[in-house]
């Protein structure tokens, strides 16, 4: 390779000559003969605009003409349209057009708070993936695949966002011109390196006055486009059967078309009054106006017939070869049907500068990618870059100023607070965010303390309402937890609360993995609060703590109140991290409300008491969960709007889902059966007598019971001792008997008939320490075969187990008892 110094000059390309009918139609007839057209291009490119005006009756049939003339000489990389009729039916059938990025009706462009059914947009957008927008990101990945144009968008007024889509391409037209060091639209499309497409952006406005009547920042933003538009390939043409003041707009007019019935002041003259139907008057600066008379439709080009493409401009004979007054310019007119149906199936343009607005809520995999099975048959998204990042996909943020919508990738590291009113979506956020983790994470790297309304039921009305989240669906087959199958175990269930938003779906996250903990009853939060505490103490992996329902769950638990501001003070640098819902930002502690790294706000039952942008937030729509702002600086207004992801994939529903992402597993101790193989019972049996020696090591008072129902450790560890030997008991029928019946072991009556809390505790150690021994040599000889042997356990209900899962369901007993006498007063 030659350095530098020594390498050749690039030489510039010449530039390329354009053809002289770009943007140039018939649209009518002089009185010899001659074609009398409208050419958009500037004065200096030989045209007559950029910017123009038609009033009179006929203006509707005038303006299809043009559309359908300009799109029959054009492909969408050089013309596209921007529609806006505040009548109805003017453009009705032009969204099929590829060169249409936006059309919109009277019904769209209603001032907010009229009724009006769904806008119609553009049926034939394609759904290109947005660039993602994620913090620490993993590479490669891509955002959102957005939903067709024309996917039932809400109706309302879309005016707002229509300005945005405006000044973005104005703006992003600038930056393009500045990079290619060109002053104006036509210098650039001579370049002949690589640049990015710009066609010609033509807005017409049928009906203007009306609409900039009622949207003052609509007309504001025209204004701007009539001055900066010339340069950067943006005409402007108003249209109305009659005209308002429009003396702010006049000076940007370069040529004015007069239908009969014209108001005097569109030619500064009466002369439209001596219009016949058919006829019109052009004038051009300030010429006098030439009559002349309509065309029914605009002349078709070689290549506009059915079957054929029509070529770029400059790139095909046909646009080289037009001169005013060929015989092509008077060909017979197409079929405008046909010509429409032809034209519609034209290719696609390079870049859109139209989304529709936020309707359909995506999918998990529709932003982090496909999920696959994992060597353990386990479901984790395939992109790999995602397993243990502490980032969930959570929604889609629009970005209709820059054309393009991104993932919000939600960092859980730094706290995160979801605020919205009832039925927002708060729930929701929170079942998406752990189905994500559990897709990207596996216990004990990862441990989520879950509240318990997520468990009770689904969100009829939840984000995006998809089928699969509103329609009654059949309850998960599920067990009952692990820790309490057999009835051995002392175990309780945390009783489950009413969800925070519209319950419909039941469904079980105890049976997560990462699930370790419910925050319910006061007795299980006291559980849960410890062992918080003693992550704080020693970190090991991470733990995120989810309360939904703040202002409640810190009034029914004033204990919980300095754990929490510890958490959100110093918890990150410890690995414990919080989410939180709540109804109001007023509902969080003002000790809390610097600690939240991450902040998304649903719709508010007082926009005004927002805490990203109360104008932002009163846009948010009602009645559409999911759908809230994030703070954006620099961004017009400080907020940009998302839609959450739902808690499922594409293809499948939010309770399959869950019931494939769920294993026997205890939710309280954090113990998945199934990360216990068979080889590995007998040395985790045998290590029983030692665990539990250690564990009693460090309790105060052996005997002593915390609360009147919660046992002893010297209690405990009797239960553990006495499952140990029934389970040898156990595997020794089923190995000599097809499918025995294992009766209850009465566990809660041998705590009084054995008098559990009298007994010696070096006794109870001993034979522990033998039953695990005995235990664990009955497995280690026990063939293959004989791990899927079976007996019938009957709590609580009858159900038949395999001899690997009484293996494992007594390593769970080890596991949890253990915990409860961590759980004791220590020395």
């Amino acid at each position: 390779m030659l350095p530098d110094d020594r390498a050749p000059a690039r030489l510039p390309s010449p530039p390329r000559d354009l053809p002289d009918d770009r943007l140039r139609i018939d649209i009518g007839r002089a009185a010899d003969g001659t074609p009398v057209q409208l050419d958009l291009k500037e004065a200096v490119d030989g045209g007559i605009g950029p910017h123009g005006l038609i009033a009179g009756d006929g203006t509707p049939h005038l303006l299809r003409s043009i559309v359908l003339g300009l799109a029959a000489k054009h492909v969408p990389d050089e013309v596209t349209f921007v529609l806006l009729d505040a009548t109805t039916g003017t453009f009705d059938g032009l969204d099929r057009l590829p060169h249409t990025a936006v059309l919109l009706d009277a019904a769209s462009l209603a001032p907010t708070g009229s009724a009006s059914p769904p806008p119609t947009f553009p049926s034939h957008t394609p759904t290109p993936a947005a660039s993602a927008d994620r913090p620490s990101t993993p590479p490669g990945s891509t955002g959102p695949v957005p939903s067709p144009a024309g996917s039932g968008a809400p109706g309302g007024d879309l005016v707002p966002r229509l300005i945005d889509v405006l000044e973005g391409e104005s703006a992003r037209r600038k930056r393009l011109l500045v990079a290619a060091g060109c002053a104006s639209h036509s210098a650039y499309l001579r370049k002949t390196a690589n640049h990015p497409p710009m066609p010609a952006l033509v807005l017409i406005c049928h009906g203007f006055p009306a609409l900039l009547d009622n949207h003052p920042p609509l007309r504001e933003v025209v204004r701007r486009l009539g001055w900066l538009g010339r340069a950067r390939g943006i005409h402007l043409l108003l249209a109305a059967p009659t005209t308002a003041d429009m003396s702010d707009l006049a000076g940007y007019l370069a040529y004015r078309i007069a239908l009969p019935a014209a108001p005097d002041f569109v030619l500064d003259s009466p002369a439209a009054r001596s219009l016949s139907p058919g006829q019109a008057l052009l004038r051009t600066g300030t010429d006098q106006p030439a009559r002349f008379t309509l065309i029914n439709t605009p002349a078709p080009t070689e290549t506009s017939i059915p079957g054929d493409t029509p070529a770029p401009t400059g790139t095909s004979d046909h646009h080289a070869s037009a001169q005013p007054g060929s015989d092509r310019d008077h060909r017979p007119a197409v079929d405008p049907a046909g010509r429409l149906d032809h034209l519609s199936a034209g290719p696609q343009p390079t870049h859109r500068i139209w989304l529709p607005p936020l309707d359909a809520a995506p999918a998990l995999d529709e932003l982090a990618g496909p999920v696959v099975s994992d060597p353990d048959q386990r479901l984790v998204f395939a992109d790999r870059t995602l397993h243990g990042a502490l980032q969930v996909p959570i929604a889609i943020l629009d970005k209709p100023r820059e054309h393009r919508r991104d993932t919000i990738w939600l960092p859980i590291a730094g706290n995160v607070a979801v605020v919205g009113g009832p039925g927002s979506g708060k729930t929701t956020i929170l079942r998406t965010l752990t189905v994500a983790l559990s897709l990207s994470h596996t216990a004990p790297a990862l441990r989520v303390v879950a509240p318990t309304s997520l468990t009770h039921a689904a969100a009829a009305a939840d984000i995006g309402a998809p089928a699969s989240l509103t329609e009654t669906a059949p309850a998960v087959a599920t067990e009952a937890p692990a820790a309490s199958t057999d009835g051995d175990s002392a175990l309780t269930a945390t009783p489950r609360a009413n969800a925070t938003d519209s319950p419909a779906e039941p469904t079980d996250y105890q049976r997560l993995p990462l699930v370790h903990g419910m925050l319910g009853d006061r007795s299980a939060a006291d559980d849960v609060k410890r062992d918080l505490y003693a992550r704080l103490d020693d970190p090991r992996g991470d733990t995120i703590v989810v309360i939904d329902d703040w202002a409640a769950f810190w009034d029914a638990h004033p204990h919980w109140h300095e754990l929490l501001l510890e958490i959100a003070q110093r918890g990150t640098a410890r690995g414990v991290h919080l989410v939180a819902t709540a109804t109001q930002w007023s509902d969080f502690d003002p000790r809390l409300a610097d600690h939240f790294g991450s902040r998304l706000e649903l719709r508010l039952t007082d926009p005004g008491k927002s805490g990203i942008s109360p104008t932002a937030a009163a846009a948010v729509p009602s009645a559409r969960p999911g759908r809230g702002i994030v703070a954006a600086p620099g961004h017009p207004g400080g907020a940009l709007h998302f839609l959450a992801t739902r808690p499922e994939l594409t293809t499948t529903r939010h309770a399959d889902l869950l019931s494939a992402l769920a294993t026997e597993h205890c939710a309280e101790c954090g113990f998945t059966y199934d990360t216990v193989t068979a080889d590995e019972l007998p040395a985790r049996l045998r290590a029983a007598g030692s665990l539990f020696a250690a564990a009693l090591l460090a309790v105060a008072d052996l005997r002593r019971r915390p609360a009147p129902e919660t046992w002893s450790a010297l209690e405990y560890t009797c239960h553990v001792r006495d499952v140990l030997q029934v389970q040898r008991e156990r595997l020794t029928l089923a190995r000599s008997t097809d499918n025995p019946e294992f009766p209850p072991m009465g566990r809660d009556e041998r705590v009084i008939t054995d008098a559990y809390n009298s007994q010696d505790p070096h006794t109870v150690l001993t034979g522990l320490d033998q039953a695990g021994e005995a235990l664990a040599a009955a497995f280690a000889t026990l063939p293959p075969a004989g791990f899927a042997r079976t007996g019938i356990y009957n709590w609580p209900t009858a159900t038949t187990r395999t001899m690997l899962w009484l293996g494992r369901h007594t390593v769970h007993e080890v596991v949890h008892h253990l915990l409860d006498i961590a759980r004791q007063p220590r020395n």
